[in-house]
């Protein structure tokens, strides 16, 4: 691994801190600010709305103008966002996101790389790992703290991009995508999306309303979650390379979703701690291979812009969840979201299956 490389996986990678403390810390911090259940859903809903579309543009320009530029430009943002959102202002959450960074820094690595899928798989599992970093900062440091110390990880990650030099120059012009019947088939994004919309965004909510534990005690278990998917992650690519990307897909989501169903009649909060570490790495550790997957389907010259695309119509939908499962939990009921993520979940890898199998023969 070259110099640049190391920059680009380590810049992409500590956002994993950031996302391993927020799926935690937002919902309760948002709570303990006065906001209902229902408000909470509705602002995570809006902010992946809003990131959607910003999402996507960023794609679009950085194809055009610079993948790293506007990495960079997207980061800044953040900054000044989290600053707002320490300063108690809820709306700030929805311009916290990082539009372009599941879009441009991948097409970085592939720019940067002729084998990506080690170095995707690698960013992944180091991302993931730092996530566990971010998970266990509530037991030491309070809401706002956490969100003092995103910021400076914001700025560590815009240093270690300005190194990199891109090569790849789009045509500032060109907008059309000639791989649009490719991209179209990833429309099972938008049946995943809304189904981890539902719950995902809201499961430290879940587990305090279900077995009223704190934060403290839910640390531990999204640790331990994490670190098993970091291993996890980086397996899956070298599971692909032997069956396909696929096969490997919807092996391993299928078996999550079996677990998914069961989740929400989980006993106890042991039980349902080991069921949603288990579902949580087998349906998010083949990412990697997904990202691998579409850039090798994907021509060099429109991989921000269709990563973008596919992105976006993953979030579109996943940005109606949140609301809709707030609404669920606003009236105490714990269950429905489940099997309504289930259903969606069975129909995407059904699809997903239909749609590639043929790319692996």
């Amino acid at each position: 691994m070259n110099k640049e490389q190391f920059f680009l996986v380590l810049s992409s990678s500590l956002f994993g801190i950031l996302w391993g403390a927020n799926i935690l810390i937002i919902p309760l911090y948002f709570l303990s600010l006065g906001l209902s259940p229902l408000t909470i859903g509705e602002i995570l809903s809006l902010s992946v709305l809003f990131g959607s579309f910003m999402g996507l543009a960023f794609s679009f320009l950085g194809d055009m103008y610079g993948r790293k530029r506007l990495s960079i430009i997207n980061e800044g943002i953040s900054v000044l966002a989290l600053l707002f959102l320490y300063l108690k202002y809820p709306i700030a959450y929805i311009f916290t996101m990082n539009w372009g960074v599941q879009s441009l820094i991948p097409a970085l690595m592939a720019e940067k790389s002729a084998n990506f899928q080690r170095l995707i798989g690698l960013s992944q599992s180091l991302n993931i790992l730092l996530s566990v970093l971010g998970s266990l900062l509530p037991i030491i440091l309070t809401y706002r703290e956490i969100l003092l110390l995103e910021i400076f990880i914001n700025l560590i990650s815009i240093i270690l991009l300005i190194p990199v030099k891109e090569k790849f120059r789009g045509e500032r012009n060109s907008i059309t995508i000639r791989s649009i019947k490719t991209v179209s088939k990833f429309v099972t994004e938008a049946i995943t999306g809304l189904g981890a919309g539902l719950i995902l965004p809201l499961m430290s909510l879940w587990f305090h309303l279900k077995f009223g534990i704190n934060v403290s005690s839910m640390s531990p278990v999204f640790a331990i979650s994490e670190i098993s998917l970091a291993l996890g992650s980086y397996l899956s690519v070298i599971i692909a390379e032997r069956l396909g990307e696929v096969r490997t897909i919807v092996l391993f989501h299928s078996i999550a979703i079996a677990l998914l169903f069961y989740l929400p009649f989980s006993p106890s909060f042991i039980i349902a701690s080991v069921v949603y570490v288990i579902r949580n790495i087998l349906m998010n550790m083949t990412s990697p291979v997904f990202q691998t997957m579409v850039l090798k389907l994907i021509p060099e010259d429109e991989r921000g812009r269709a990563s973008g695309i596919i992105n976006f119509m993953s979030s579109i939908p996943r940005a109606l969840g949140p609301t809709i499962g707030g609404y669920f939990f606003n009236i105490e009921n714990l269950y429905l979201p489940f099997f309504m993520t289930g259903s969606l979940y069975s129909l995407s890898t059904i699809l997903f299956f239909i749609f590639f199998s043929s790319s692996q023969q």
